[in-house]
């Protein structure tokens, strides 16, 4: 998760940073509505992806994330069970106040939608136009949702409304803009941590504008437009989730409205992205698998590194012991208890070595003992390299001890079926 998310801010602030220095202040509006959205999708999806190399031991990103050896781990047991006294469950804690702040944007989400489409079913309809204009009885600027305008139906009937702020509203539904914004804010629930998911929300909304006020000066006459727009600097519109006018963003609109691109620097500048994303895209993709297989040359001289490849054993987040090799989906330690998920030792037994699988399991660092529910333990000869086991184990609520001398000892087992295979 750490990685994901130290990922996932590289890339989109990368990408935002790319926008910022090229795009920003360009008139390349529809390129730039589809560049932020996809710096969004693309920051957040890339993490999972992963470039194949010819590497021939698959290793997770996981297996730097935790302690290799067993005086790594004592520390480390030492350090959680610290933090545990010390800071009451700092992971728990934080994932709590993560809960209860994307609970409270979701509830904030929820509750602005219903308003508009409370509004929608309450409000006088004007079904002669397209998009459909609303009436309401709220004092309001006109904004617009999906495919209705929202207006004040005092205003509207007095005809008060200027039709350039109708027809700006009519461009932001037939270009879906408010489609951006939902998605938008969904993944800032989500994501509501990572401060470039804010600033881009308010990037693509401004965008949105000069969209809009794109369209309307095809028709209308520029210094009229703009006086329109300054007119209406003093009133609010505080409609969540609707395309609406931001004031305080309105110095902006206009002196876009009088910029002069060259289409030679706009092209430029597009062009100019293109390999930066793909540097970023290839950067981000490569570099995991590299982190992987430098980190496991460092093992090479272990003494299961060559079962873990001969077996073709995918390392998770893993424990490096003197007879013992662990590892999981899930690895904590408590007590001096090592917890695992998914669990897997490669255990040394003199000429022999067994490799036990169970769904959880136990180690305890003191005892030396490892236990769990059920497993099944298969037995291996050291110099053959046949992967075929030379005998199979399935045991049922079993604790053994790993002695030093390179044998283990089972002292409790519910159930214990042993098959031993002859080879020809």
């Amino acid at each position: 998760m750490i990685e994901y998310v130290i990922k996932s801010t590289v890339s989109i602030t990368a990408l935002y940073l790319l926008y910022f220095l090229l795009l920003r202040n360009i008139k390349t509006f529809r390129f730039n509505r589809f560049y932020l959205l996809f710096a969004v999708i693309f920051s957040l999806t890339i993490p999972f992806i992963q470039i194949a190399t010819d590497f021939n031991l698959a290793a997770s990103q996981n297996i730097q994330d935790y302690s290799t050896s067993i005086n790594s781990i004592n520390i480390q047991g030492t350090i959680e069970k610290e933090q545990s006294n010390n800071t009451l469950n700092l992971p728990n804690i934080l994932l709590t106040v993560y809960i209860l702040i994307s609970t409270i944007l979701l509830m904030r989400f929820v509750f602005n939608l219903y308003k508009i489409i409370k509004t929608i079913k309450n409000s006088k309809v004007v079904t002669d136009t397209v998009p459909q204009i609303i009436l309401s009885i709220d004092k309001t600027l006109p904004y617009s949702f999906l495919n209705y305008i929202i207006v004040n139906k005092t205003e509207f009937e007095s005809d008060k409304i200027d039709d350039s702020l109708i027809s700006h509203e009519q461009a932001h539904c037939r270009q879906y803009h408010s489609i951006d914004i939902i998605l938008i804010e969904l993944i800032k629930i989500i994501f509501w941590f990572n401060p470039i998911i804010w600033i881009l929300k308010k990037e693509i909304q401004l965008n949105h504008e000069y969209l809009a006020d794109n369209k309307v000066l095809e028709t209308q006459n520029l210094k009229s437009y703009q006086d329109i727009l300054l007119n209406l600097v003093f009133r609010n519109n505080s409609t969540y989730l609707a395309s609406n006018f931001n004031y305080s963003l309105t110095k902006k609109r206009l002196i876009m409205m009088t910029k002069n691109n060259s289409s030679m620097k706009s092209m430029v500048r597009k062009i100019t992205i293109v390999p930066l994303v793909l540097i970023l895209a290839v950067s981000l993709t490569f570099s995991q698998e590299k982190l992987s297989k430098e980190n496991l040359k460092n093992f090479d001289k272990e003494w299961w590194y060559p079962i873990i490849v001969k077996h073709k054993i995918e390392p998770q987040i893993f424990n490096n012991f003197e007879n013992v090799f662990e590892m999981g989906s899930s690895n904590s330690i408590e007590n001096r208890i090592v917890t695992l998920t998914d669990a897997l030792f490669i255990i040394r037994q003199n000429n022999d070595y067994l490799i036990l699988k169970s769904p959880l399991a136990y180690h305890d660092l003191d005892k030396n003992t490892i236990s769990a529910d059920i497993g099944v333990m298969e037995t291996f000869k050291y110099n053959s390299e046949d992967t075929s086991p030379i005998a199979i184990t399935s045991i049922t609520e079993f604790i053994f001890e790993v002695h030093k001398d390179e044998r283990i000892q089972i002292f409790k087992a519910a159930e214990l079926k042993s098959q031993v295979i002859t080879k020809e």
